[in-house]
């Protein structure tokens, strides 16, 4: 790692300490930290560079964040998009995804020259929306451990979830060979005498309280338990709607969905966001839960017809500006369909077959065009 990238990461860790508990940094110093990322990135990123140049910028003609042009998470699968040799990466993380004949693998990688940002980025966020009231406290994941699945980023954000937060325990991982473990997980959560966190994706969850259905039983966990739930029905046939899900986990674990937190999180980036559900709470608010990332973490609700920032209460696809990615594309064009709100965003699944026409096109002439 030169000596440039050093200085670079040394800000950016600086700019999360500075803000980690804070709602939202000064527009000032994001756009600052921000133009400068992307200055970097276009400087080192070979294939970020074509895409900006197909989009006629570059960061001499960029004056603001909202500028930077944001690289389609399909990008991620055809190309390379790193700032250094990935044959130095101390970890890959990949996306979920199937061959698409003549398209590759169908998955995306994320390559990281360290992970010392990211660590710093999903640690304080996890605590703010999650645990503000405790230190720690017995945690069970229904999902695989980092040890079991070490190219999946949500696997290795839940062992250092763990390992900064979760009071020590055996075997606190419930997904085996994609089998979710569910009679051992309802014999240590029938006995749990302080409050726990369960954290699951929905298909898991959905799994082991089904279980809990056909075995006519419930558990009651102690008061202040909660979930954090992190989606996962993509692909699969059963479904089932987030309110009815919560609505389940506290007839079947005594969970509050008060205490019921959605995380939204990508492959792609390098932080996390959540619902406000359980901050609300605590704080005496009970007012309707939006999500929010990280005052280093910008999201940008984008109309699908004019390619611009859509209106408070209107609909669009996401595009996010993550300053934790420096090793990759800070900012990443999403193909997920939100509702702008004045404090965050509320997201509403996928978008169907749909993508921002702009950046559509300058993706596919990149992807045609010879190196």
């Amino acid at each position: 790692m030169d000596l440039k990238t050093r200085r670079l990461d040394g800000e950016i860790l600086q700019f999360i300490r500075r803000y980690e508990t804070a709602a939202l940094a000064p527009e000032r110093d994001f756009e600052a930290l921000a133009l400068k990322i992307f200055s970097y990135q276009y400087e080192r990123n070979k294939f970020y560079r074509r895409f900006c140049q197909i989009e006629n910028k570059n960061p001499s003609n960029t004056s603001s964040w909202k500028q930077i042009p944001a690289m389609p998470t399909e990008g991620f699968k055809e190309f390379t998009l790193s700032t250094f040799p990935v044959t130095g990466a101390v970890r890959v993380f990949r996306t979920s995804g199937t061959t698409q004949k003549g398209r590759g693998s169908g998955r995306g990688a994320h390559f990281f020259e360290t992970l010392k940002i990211y660590k710093a980025s999903l640690l304080p966020v996890f605590k703010k929306y999650l645990m503000p009231d405790r230190a720690r406290m017995p945690m069970f994941f229904l999902m695989a451990s980092p040890n079991h699945l070490r190219d999946s980023s949500l696997s290795y954000m839940m062992g250092a979830v763990y390992e900064s937060f979760g009071s020590r325990q055996k075997n606190p991982f419930f997904v085996k060979n994609e089998e979710v473990l569910c009679t051992a997980l309802a014999q240590r959560l029938s006995r749990l005498k302080k409050p726990a966190m369960i954290l699951a994706t929905a298909f898991s969850l959905k799994i082991f309280l089904d279980y809990l259905q056909k075995q006519n039983r419930s558990i009651q966990l102690p008061p202040g338990s909660r979930l954090m739930e992190t989606g996962g029905f993509k692909g699969r046939t059963r479904t089932v709607s987030k309110k009815i899900l919560y609505r389940q986990c506290h007839k079947r674990l005594g969970i509050s969905p008060f205490f019921c937190v959605s995380e939204y999180g990508m492959t792609e980036l390098s932080s996390q966001c959540y619902d406000t559900t359980l901050e609300d709470s605590l704080s005496g608010g009970r007012q309707k839960s939006v999500k929010r990332g990280p005052a280093w973490m910008r999201s940008l609700v984008i109309n699908i017809r004019t390619g611009r920032e859509a209106a408070v209460g209107r609909r669009g696809i996401l595009r996010h500006f993550d300053l934790a990615n420096r090793g990759s594309v800070m900012a990443v064009q999403t193909g997920d369909l939100a509702v702008r709100r004045q404090t965050g965003f509320e997201l509403l699944g996928r978008a169907p077959k749909t993508s921002l026409r702009g950046c559509s096109l300058t993706y596919e002439e990149m992807a045609s065009s010879p190196e």
